[in-house]
């Protein structure tokens, strides 16, 4: 059943209406932006250079009560956005027709051209700032009076003048055209109606052409940086996922850059906004263009996978930085990454980073005070043994790849690597209190090693030695806490349907997923941000499923759904779907 009065910030306020219940519920760190100002950016209004039509978006018009004679139309691009007003005699006349341009709230106007026609032969039209021609900054103007045109004799007119607008700082502009009286601004005026001829114009103002330069003083920012690339190695092609945001009323994210080194290996645009996040080029004053007055989205969850087999293995500098719409650029992200794609060999372990964690005090090293009697487990055995593992104490991973590879050095007390030694493997997972072992390592001739750590929920990671066979304690423990992020799929069907359509969201949460199922977040992309509409519970093999109708939305949504973390018997932390888009006509 619809829901008529859906509550604050859900769907429903986005032209979305909930029409039935879940149906299957009971059964790293980023840094502060760098090196930006102040950007400019602008928006084309009414028709672009060559014809091709454009949005109107800033634009109002209105009219007094002039009737049939005075008005203010839209007849972009074929002819422009067109205020007329034509007296008659019995006619109370007042402000004429008049088109108005906002700029977003927390903008201003900084710039730009206008292609404007004028013709004043009982009147006046003219675009000002603000909107009385007495006052204020006048672009051009038109009046019967004085005239306009290149002879300033009466009835003159302008015909597609090129203006540029000087007006800076302001957040409005008026285009006008009114009969009035000379020195009688905004009043009737007998003369006027006098001499206007049947079907006569007393005062017309077009704008055919707007290219409107908008500012503001938001940059860039980063955040929630994680994924592959920055675990310790980094293999193969990994993942790099973070928040790009800007502050409204910023023109939003144009492009994100991944650079390793100082170079360049990815520059993406991570949302094209249907298209409004693409700048057509630069205008005359070499300002960014776009069809819309904010054309990229404000936020965007990013994913950028990076191929690190290009990169030496060692450590790299990472650098994220991300570029407005205004064409700011700002540095979010300066860090290092290490990458390991070469075989591990016996002899390279020296340059792995330093001790994981162990029981005893020796910096990472736990040593026993048992001596063992039973067979030594190794070439060079030791109760003082030192474990050196190659990642750090804490790890973060996604769910796809949760499963890795561990590297690490088994010395003893005077720093000498200890051979043929073989190694507990054990996990303790989270909410769990004791350990299991999950497998054994076997160290080289220079006491090196590296063992497959199978898939698993967050846990906690230990590597133990065992000095003799009969020893009941470790020698020596290096322990590794990893967090890992829920898994979840969504998929939507129809991925296309009407403004009153209905779309059905299904979903699979991966295991172990506890009896009483998962709280699962569905949220949609609207108005610059990730905003939740529903929350279901999934059965107990993980799955959900709900349905709902749009109510008059037009346009491209994206969906995705979120795993929160901390859920009771349930060992992952948070975790995203992929974005599906959903696009209503």
């Amino acid at each position: 059943m619809p829901m008529n009065n859906a509550p604050p910030r859900t769907i429903g306020q986005l032209g979305l209406a909930l029409v039935c219940c879940v149906l299957l519920a009971a059964g790293v760190a980023g840094i502060q932006a760098s090196d930006a100002s102040a950007g400019t950016w602008a928006a084309e209004s009414c028709s672009l250079p060559g014809g091709k039509p454009a949005p109107i978006e800033g634009w109002q018009s209105e009219a007094d009560n002039g009737g049939p004679y005075t008005g203010a139309n839209d007849s972009c691009p074929t002819g422009g956005l067109e205020a007329i007003d034509s007296a008659q005699w019995e006619q109370v006349r007042s402000t004429g027709a008049i088109w108005t341009y906002t700029a977003p709230a927390g903008a201003t106007i900084a710039g730009g051209n206008l292609l404007v026609s004028l013709t004043a032969p009982q009147g006046v039209a003219y675009v000002a700032t603000p909107k009385n021609i007495y006052g204020g900054d006048v672009l051009v103007n038109c009046q019967f009076n004085l005239g306009c045109g290149p002879s300033n004799a009466l009835g003159g007119w302008i015909e597609n003048a090129s203006v540029a607008i000087t007006h800076t700082g302001g957040t409005q502009m008026w285009a006008v055209a009114e009969c009035v009286g000379p020195g009688q601004p905004h009043e009737a005026d007998a003369n006027c109606a006098q001499n206007d001829g049947a079907g006569g114009v007393n005062a017309l103002m077009r704008i055919s052409q707007a290219d409107i330069e908008l500012s503001d003083g938001s940059t860039p920012q980063g955040a929630s940086f994680s994924g592959t690339l920055l675990d310790t190695p980094a293999t193969g092609t990994a993942d790099l996922n973070f928040t790009a945001s800007e502050a409204a009323p910023g023109p939003g994210i144009y492009t994100v850059t991944v650079s390793v080194d100082g170079h360049a290996l990815s520059t993406t645009t991570p949302d094209t906004n249907g298209g409004k996040c693409a700048s057509l080029g630069r205008d005359a004053n070499g300002v960014p263009e776009y069809t819309a007055q904010e054309p990229c989205p404000l936020s965007e969850q990013v994913n950028i996978p990076i191929n690190t087999t290009g990169l030496t293995d060692g450590h790299h500098e990472l650098t994220v930085s991300i570029t407005d719409a205004a064409g700011v650029t700002a540095t979010v992200y300066d860090g290092t990454i290490t990458t390991q794609n070469a075989p591990v060999l016996v002899s390279s372990l020296g340059a792995l980073p330093g001790p994981g964690t162990g029981t005893g005090g020796n910096g990472g090293v736990a040593t026993s005070s048992t001596l063992g009697a039973g067979a030594a487990n190794g070439t060079s055995v030791s109760e003082t043994a030192q474990l050196r593992l190659g990642v750090g104490r804490r790890i973060s991973r996604s769910f796809v790849h949760r499963a890795f590879h561990l590297t690490g050095r088994l010395l003893d007390g005077q720093g000498h690597p200890i051979g043929s030694a073989t190694l507990d493997v054990l996990q303790q997972i989270a909410g769990a209190t004791t350990l299991e072992i999950i497998g054994h390592a076997k160290t080289g001739t220079n006491g090196d090693f590296k063992v497959g750590v199978p898939a698993g929920p967050s846990r906690l990671i230990e590597v133990a030695y065992r000095a003799f066979s009969t020893d009941t304690t470790y020698a020596a423990e290096a322990k590794i806490e990893e967090s890992v992020g829920a898994g979840v799929q969504i998929n939507i069907t129809p991925r296309h349907t009407n403004a009153t359509g209905t779309i059905l969201l299904t979903g699979q949460v991966d295991g172990p997923v506890p009896a009483q199922g998962v709280i699962v977040d569905l949220l949609v992309h609207y108005r610059g941000r990730w905003e939740p509409f529903r929350t279901p519970r999934t059965d107990a093999a993980g799955r959900f499923d709900v349905a709902y109708q749009f109510q008059g939305a037009l346009g491209r949504f994206p969906f995705r759904a979120e795993v929160p973390a901390s859920q009771a018997d349930f060992s992952f932390t948070r975790g995203f779907s992929e974005v599906l888009d959903v696009a209503a006509n």
